[in-house]
C-alpha cells in the first residue's frame, strides 16, 4: 500500500472515531459504522452482526440497503457460519474466496443476490466478552484482503467496541435514572398510603414507626376510624420485595379503606370477606400476612385477628407479654377460609404493640437474630408510649448496627385511654370537699397521658387554685366551685369557676420561692406548672382557665 494511501486510511480511522463519539443511539451508530467501514476498507459491502439480547442469535446489519429488510429477518445461531465461528473463537478470519468455504452461508447470498468472495471477519471484543462480529466483503481494488487490511480493520473494530461500550453505559445510565424516577414515584405513592406517625383520637393515641429495607416496601400499616367509637388498626406484610410487593401493598391498603365501613360487630367475618376478595385478585402466588385490631371504646373491648402475622404484644401496667391468640393463614391463599377473632377487654393505660418480622428477624454483622425475646426485653415498663417506642427502636438499631437491613420493619403502638372522664364536676369549695376536685383533675391529667410526676404537679397546682378561691374569693366561707376539663390534640384545658364576688388579680399576691414562709406560693406553682393561665371576672363569679401542652412524652 502506498504511504499516501496508508495516511488516508489512518485519517479515515480518526474521523470515524470522532463520528462514533457523537452517535447517541444504536441505529445511528450502526449506520455510521457501516458507511465508514465500507469507505475505510474499500470494500463492496460490509456487515455487522450483533447478538439478540433475548435469544443470543446474531442479527445482520448490512450496507446492502436495498436488501436491509430481508437481512433483518435473518437470524444466525451464534455457533453457525463464518460469523458464528469468529463469535465463538474470538479470532479473526481472512478468507480469499468464501464460496469454497464450507462455513459460508450461501443461503444469505441467495436471499440478497450478492456474491461474497473475499472477506475479513473480526470479533468485537471487550476483554473476554464478544459484542458481535464485523465483516467486510469483496475488496474493490484486489481479489483479496492483505495483512495491512487486517491491521486497519482490527483498528476499526477497536473503535466500534469503544462506541458500543459507551452506548451500553449510556443506556444503563438512562435506564438507571428512569428506574430511580420510577422508584421515587412509587415510594411517594406508597408513603401517601401510610398513616401519620402520631394520631390522636378521643379514646387513644396511635404511633407508628416504619423502616423500609428498600425505596419501596412490602410492609404497610392501617389506622382507620370506624364510626365515632371504633378504630381499625392493622400491620401487614406482602409476600415478595420491591415494586411488585409495593403495588400489592397499595392495592390491599386501598381495599381495606374501601371496605372498612362494612365492618360489623365481628372482626373475623370481615377479615373472611377481605380474604375472599384478595384471593380473587392476588396473582402469581402472592399473599398478605396481616394482624388486625378492632378497638371499641363503647364496649372497652379489643378484637384481634392474626392472619399470618405476629399476635400483638400487650402491656397491662405490669409486664409485656404476647397475647395468646392463634395465628391463622395469611390472606389470599384459600378463598373459602373462615377467619375468627379473639375478644379481650381494654383498660385505660394498656399498650398494644404490633410488629413485623423485620424487627425480630433483623440480624447483626455476626448473623445473630434480634429475636422476639430480645425485643420484648427492650420494652420499658415504667414509661409513657413515646419513650417506650423510642427505646425499642434504639435497641433494635444498636443490635443491627452496621449490618445491612434485609427486610422491611414496622411498629404500631396503641396507647389506650378509653372513654374520657366526665367533662365537668361540681362541688362545694370547702376543705373537706376539695379532695374530690383533686380526683377529677387527676383523672384528666392521667387521661391526657402525662407521666405520674407531671400528673402530681397538675393536681397540686389546681388544688392551690381551689385553695386560693376558698381563701381570697370566699374569704374562708363555703360556696360553689365548678371544674371543667377538655382535651384536644395540643392542650389539656382545666377551668375552675366560682360564684364569689369578682376579685382583682392584684389582690392575690405571690412571693418568691426562696421566701420560705407558709402561704403565698399558689400562684407561683400554677404559673410554673401550666403554660397558659387566664383569669376572667364574671358577673356572678370568677373563671380561672389553665392550659398545658400535651407532653412530648405523652
Amino acid at each position: 500500500m502506498a504511504p499516501q494511501d496508508q495516511v488516508e486510511r489512518y485519517q479515515a480511522l480518526l474521523d470515524a472515531a470522532r463520528c462514533f463519539g457523537r452517535a447517541m443511539d444504536l441505529p445511528t451508530l450502526i449506520d455510521e459504522i457501516l458507511e465508514r467501514a465500507q469507505s475505510v476498507m474499500r470494500a463492496e459491502a460490509c456487515s455487522i452482526l450483533l447478538p439478540d439480547a433475548q435469544t443470543g442469535e446474531l442479527v445482520i446489519h448490512s450496507t446492502k440497503t436495498k436488501h436491509a429488510d430481508v437481512l433483518k429477518t435473518v437470524r444466525i445461531p451464534p455457533d453457525v457460519g463464518i460469523a458464528g465461528t469468529v463469535f465463538q473463537s474470538h479470532r479473526l478470519l481472512n478468507i480469499r474466496d468464501a464460496r469454497h468455504d464450507p462455513r459460508h452461508l450461501a443461503a444469505v447470498d441467495q436471499k440478497t443476490g450478492f456474491v461474497t468472495r473475499a472477506m475479513i471477519a473480526i470479533p468485537l471484543l471487550e476483554g473476554t466478552r464478544c459484542l458481535g462480529v464485523m465483516e467486510v466483503l469483496n475488496a474493490r481494488d484486489s481479489d483479496s484482503f492483505d495483512e495491512q487490511d487486517e491491521e486497519v480493520f482490527q483498528g476499526f473494530g477497536g473503535l466500534i467496541v469503544n462506541a458500543l461500550i459507551r452506548l451500553e453505559a449510556q443506556e444503563r445510565e438512562v435506564e438507571l435514572a428512569r428506574s430511580r424516577r420510577d422508584l421515587q414515584l412509587a415510594s411517594e405513592i406508597q408513603h401517601s398510603f401510610l398513616p401519620q406517625p402520631v394520631q390522636t383520637f378521643p379514646f387513644c393515641r396511635v404511633r407508628i414507626q416504619y423502616f423500609p429495607a428498600r425505596e419501596v416496601s412490602g410492609d404497610f400499616l392501617v389506622v382507620h376510624r370506624v364510626g365515632s367509637r371504633r378504630l381499625l388498626l392493622g400491620l401487614g406484610d406482602v409476600s415478595g420485595k420491591g415494586m411488585p410487593a409495593a403495588l400489592t401493598m397499595a392495592r390491599v391498603t386501598a381495599m381495606i379503606e374501601a371496605c372498612a365501613e362494612q365492618l360489623g360487630t365481628d372482626l373475623g367475618e370481615w377479615v373472611s370477606l377481605m380474604n375472599r376478595q384478595l384471593s380473587r385478585e392476588m396473582k402469581a402466588g402472592r399473599f398478605v400476612g396481616l394482624t388486625f385490631l378492632l378497638a371499641d371504646a363503647a364496649e372497652s373491648s379489643l378484637q384481634v385477628c392474626a392472619a399470618g402475622q405476629f399476635p400483638p404484644l400487650q402491656f397491662d401496667g405490669r409486664q409485656w407479654q404476647r397475647l395468646g391468640v392463634k395465628t391463622q393463614l395469611p390472606l389470599g391463599i384459600v378463598s373459602s377460609r373462615a377467619f375468627t377473632a379473639d375478644r379481650v377487654p381494654l383498660r385505660r393505660g394498656d399498650f398494644w404493640l404490633l410488629f413485623s418480622d423485620g424487627i425480630t428477624e433483623a440480624r447483626n454483622s455476626a448473623g445473630e437474630e434480634f429475636t422476639e425475646e430480645r425485643f420484648v426485653a427492650t420494652l420499658a415498663i415504667d414509661q409513657p408510649a413515646p419513650p417506650t417506642l423510642a427505646a425499642a427502636v434504639t435497641a433494635w438499631n444498636g443490635f443491627v448496627n452496621a449490618a445491612p437491613q434485609h427486610d422491611d420493619a414496622s411498629l404500631l403502638l396503641l396507647d389506650w385511654r378509653g372513654v374520657p372522664p366526665p367533662p365537668e364536676f361540681h362541688t362545694t369549695c370547702a376543705p373537706d370537699q376539695l379532695g374530690y376536685g383533686r380526683e377529677f383533675v387527676g383523672q384528666w391529667a392521667t387521661y391526657a397521658g402525662y407521666d405520674h410526676i407531671t400528673v402530681g404537679q397538675i393536681v397540686t397546682a389546681c388544688d392551690e387554685a381551689a385553695a386560693n378561691i376558698l381563701r381570697h374569693a370566699y374569704h374562708r366561707r363555703t360556696g360553689p366551685i365548678h371544674y371543667y376539663a377538655s382535651l384536644d390534640e395540643q392542650m389539656l384545658t382545666i377551668e375552675i369557676v366560682d360564684e364569689a364576688p369578682p376579685i382583682e388579680p392584684a389582690q392575690i399576691k405571690s412571693r418568691a420561692l426562696d421566701d420560705l414562709r407558709p402561704g403565698g406560693l399558689g400562684t407561683v406553682i400554677i404559673s410554673k406548672v401550666f403554660d397558659e393561665v387566664t383569669y376572667l371576672p364574671l358577673p356572678n363569679g370568677n373563671r380561672l382557665t389553665l392550659r398545658k401542652h400535651l407532653s412530648k412524652e405523652a
